[in-house]
């Protein structure tokens, strides 16, 4: 009979997968959150209690091991995402690893090697790349709307003062680059779809911190295209984005895993006048935009059941990661 449920296991016990991932997986019907694993028994069994999974594990190997998991979401700390995707590719699973993928683009070639290889899929879990925000601006600088895009901006800033947790530590994968800056990285990536030319860095850090906290970062494109993405551990929240084309403009006031209702706006037909701009044409989409991370565990069961291809390619992975290196060698931090 042909197999209609994706059963789920997860390792470790995180905020993001408590928060909005494990709420999602319990509402799609393809979908069956099967087995958690958790180095500290009191924790995992704390954390388990309101999701009642079937199974749960105290070592992440035993949870590969168990052949009714059919795929992983693997939301660990960055640094051991290379060891335990490999682990899980050899074991048979599907994988859906948290942003960012890796810390490098080698190894996010041995991942997808390793997925090829073993016959499983591999997603980046950049959840905003599977909702209707994001896509419809894609669509709009498609068709043309507001001619060729000149100028991207996106700014990503999240106001985290703990500074023991995971986010600044350097030898779990910390820093803004790869927990903030990747968004900016991979929405330029998505909207742009090619490498920059060049770049200019500036990273700032925190007194006591040894990773980067904030990073203002310039890139020049081939055709006169440039983007200016910033980010924040240690700014004011704010997520928004604005794409200037040749003959018209995209402004979008929302954070990246926005949901509900949200508003895209196009400005065209603007004219200099003296020391003003007139006759300006301003068009607001209106778009309901479904939880982002049910949409993410909802389409990665569909590409498992049925084949349909990943929101978040091969390809757009490892332009992200190859970006992200760029960025982090041109701040001094590699």
């Amino acid at each position: 009979m042909e197999k209609k449920v994706v059963r789920w296991g997860v390792l470790g016990c995180s905020g993001i997968g408590k928060s909005r991932v494990l709420p999602s997986m319990l509402q799609i019907p393809t979908a069956e959150f099967y087995a958690l694993a958790g180095r500290n028994e009191e924790k995992l069994k704390a954390y388990a209690e309101p999701f009642a999974p079937k199974k749960l594990y105290t070592d992440y190997q035993a949870l590969l091991d168990d052949e009714n998991v059919d795929a992983v979401y693997l939301p660990l700390p960055n640094s051991i995402h290379l060891e335990w995707v490999l682990k899980a590719a050899k074991a048979g699973k599907h994988i859906l690893c948290e942003k960012p993928l890796a810390l490098s683009e080698a190894e996010v070639q041995q991942m997808f090697a390793a997925a090829r290889e073993n016959h499983v899929l591999l997603e980046e879990a950049y959840a905003y790349r599977h909702a209707q925000l994001v896509q419809r601006v894609k669509e709009i600088v498609d068709s043309g709307e507001i001619g060729r895009i000149r100028y991207l901006e996106s700014k990503h800033s999240t106001y985290d003062t703990n500074l023991q947790g995971y986010r600044f530590q350097k030898g779990l994968g910390g820093g803004a680059i790869y927990d903030v800056t990747s968004y900016n990285v991979s929405l330029a990536s998505y909207l742009l779809g090619k490498d920059p030319a060049d770049m200019h860095v500036f990273c700032g850090s925190q007194p006591g911190s040894d990773v980067d906290t904030s990073d203002a970062v310039l890139l020049r494109y081939e055709e006169g295209v440039t983007a200016m993405l910033y980010a924040g551990l240690d700014a004011y929240p704010r997520g928004c984005f604005s794409i200037l084309g040749d003959t018209g403009r995209i402004d979008v006031d929302h954070k990246f895993n926005s949901r509900g209702l949200c508003h895209i706006r196009v400005s065209k037909n603007a004219r200099p006048q003296n020391a003003e701009y007139v006759d300006e044409v301003t068009t607001d989409y209106t778009v309901w935009v479904d939880d982002n991370y049910l949409l993410e565990i909802r389409q990665f069961c569909d590409a498992v059941l049925n084949g349909t291809p990943l929101a978040v390619s091969e390809e757009e992975s490892l332009r992200t990661a190859r970006v992200s290196d760029a960025i982090r060698k041109a701040g001094g931090l590699a």
